[in-house]
């Protein structure tokens, strides 16, 4: 629940609800930062999130336009079992950029995560989106198979440069909304 004690629900599945993230939540995104700490070690090398991951990620839906993140949790028990984090409008009008599907490891391979992008993908249509985009690395075949599982197809692979770690091959994949 927000600081606040308001919701801002994004979605509400049968199974998951989603809301929308603002300055005052990130202890709870931070939280799940933590226990899905793997997903860290893939984007940054580490293998636990930084301490204040959680604060410069719900900053930057200040910062950048379209920005979005929302915590995912379990409708009957309210328990916070992932995070969802895109671009919408972006790099074109009627595409979204995809940047975190993030699912804590005890959750995972129970449909959370293809329950949670579908129902983002319901909001991100009836916001003008026509086709959602995202990128893992290049030498990933585990994550190319659940991309195409999930309904997406190759694009291209880029160059793509962090600060964490370089230059680092990506592959680029989309889906038609």
């Amino acid at each position: 629940m927000p600081a606040d004690g308001s919701t801002d629900d994004l979605f509400a599945t049968p199974r998951l609800r989603a809301r929308l993230l603002t300055m005052g939540d990130e202890d709870a995104l931070q939280e799940v930062f933590q226990a899905g700490g793997d997903y860290f070690l893939e984007v940054t090398g580490r293998p636990e999130p930084d301490e204040d991951a959680a604060v410069r990620e719900i900053a930057s839906t200040i910062n950048v336009p379209g920005r979005r993140v929302a915590l995912v949790s379990l409708a009957e028990s309210g328990e916070d079992v992932g995070a969802l984090g895109w671009w919408g409008h972006h790099p074109e009008p009627d595409i979204a950029l995809l940047g975190m599907l993030l699912v804590v490891p005890e959750r995972r391979g129970a449909g959370v995560g293809r329950e949670a992008l579908g129902a983002l993908e319901g909001v991100l249509a009836a916001d003008g989106i026509r086709r959602l985009r995202t990128g893992v690395g290049a030498g990933d075949t585990a994550k190319h198979a659940l991309l195409r599982a999930l309904g997406f197809h190759p694009l291209d692979e880029r160059t793509h440069v962090t600060l964490d770690r370089g230059r680092l091959m990506i592959a680029l994949f989309e889906k038609e909304l």
